[in-house]
């Protein structure tokens, strides 16, 4: 019983790490006074593309531009795209 408690414990800890990691997103500013986003993705199980899917969330429809991006360190400066 308690084997199976441990492996219920690492599963919950993978699962948390895998949905928290593109959790470093915080709102600027670029000169010009329009909003951007500047998103890292650095966990364990994710990917560029989870930053991409990610600027793809926030802003939606409108679809985004990127400003600057990293890939190698997992790091997206963008905007949303005007509707």
């Amino acid at each position: 019983m308690r084997i199976c408690w441990r492996w219920h414990c690492l599963l919950l800890l993978l699962v948390s790490l895998a949905v928290s990691a593109c959790s470093g997103q915080r709102i600027t500013y670029l000169p010009s006074g329009q909003k951007a986003y500047a998103i890292s993705c650095k966990g364990f199980l994710n990917s560029w593309q989870s930053c991409l899917v990610h600027a793809g969330r926030v802003c939606g429809a409108r679809g985004y531009e990127a400003i600057r991006s990293e890939e190698f360190d997992r790091e997206l400066l963008f905007s949303c795209k005007a509707p």
